[in-house]
């Protein structure tokens, strides 16, 4: 007993020590990106302004962007409209994912009727979908939910497949030799592709996220890529670049949050 929890403290403290050196190697890289930016924009003057404005300058237009507003909403308004539709359209494609991908691999007939017609469909970029979304459904919120959809429901489905389809058939026929029946899915095979699902999930997340920067190029009234897409139409570069700035900052808490919640669901699954 002392020697196993002597080994799960040094796994601990080795585990710790590969966190704290990896934060401390990005927030190195992360700061030596600033300070080149500062010399060749401020320091050297190697670009100009209106190419490349220096950080102080981005910063800047940031802080008056979230209590000025920018094409009928602050920084904070615009963020928020994004954040709406991915969020939306990423679960409502959770849901028809993971039902897609289980009936898939779990069913023959769906599979027969449903999966010719899903990988037909996932070589289409979702961007190629955004003239379609402008005719149907204009350039309001459902045009770019329906755009977002489109880029999160196929990691959904593939990795649902995949989740389903990796589950120890020796478990499944244990489920059932010691009665499960119908309970097989929700009790036995869920909870063993757990893990996959959440990465899939993470995965979509980030699709999801991508296509509606590139949707609110061309079909918003509201959002960061439609405040990066309209500033540089005027070239008011530090604009443009406190839209895209945020946008990565962004799109790195919903990837942090989503690991975090992995872990939290899935503690037997940390390294």
């Amino acid at each position: 007993m002392a020697r196993e929890s002597t080994r799960a403290l040094s796994e601990d403290l080795m585990r710790d020590g590969t966190t704290r050196r990896r934060i401390l190697l990005g927030a190195t890289g992360i700061i030596a990106t600033f300070v080149l930016w500062h010399l060749v924009t401020t320091r050297f003057h190697l670009v100009s302004q209106l190419s490349l404005p220096s950080p102080e300058a981005v910063l800047e237009r940031i802080f008056v962007l979230t209590s000025t507003e920018y094409l009928g909403e602050t920084l904070w308004g615009h963020a928020l409209a994004s954040i709406k539709v991915v969020l939306l359209a990423w679960a409502l494609a959770g849901v028809i994912g993971v039902l897609l991908g289980i009936g898939v691999t779990w069913n023959r007939v769906i599979r027969n009727l449903a999966l010719p017609i899903f990988q037909l469909l996932r070589s289409v970029s979702p961007i190629a979908w955004i003239p379609i979304a402008l005719v149907w459904l204009g350039i309001d919120d459902s045009a770019r939910i329906f755009i977002v959809f489109i880029a999160a429901v196929v990691p959904w489905t593939v990795n649902t497949m995949a989740a389903v389809a990796s589950v120890d058939p020796v478990l499944i026929r244990a489920a059932k030799t010691l009665g499960a029946g119908r309970r097989t899915l929700p009790e036995v095979v869920l909870p063993a592709c757990l893990p996959t699902l959440l990465a899939g999930a993470r995965i979509a997340l980030g699709n999801a996220w991508t296509a509606l920067i590139a949707a609110e190029l061309l079909a918003a009234s509201a959002g960061l890529g439609f405040v990066a897409l309209n500033s540089s139409r005027v070239l008011d570069t530090p604009t443009m670049l406190a839209a895209m700035f945020t946008i990565g900052i962004l799109g790195v808490i919903f990837s942090m949050g989503m690991l975090h919640i992995a872990k939290l669901l899935t503690p037997w699954t940390r390294s």
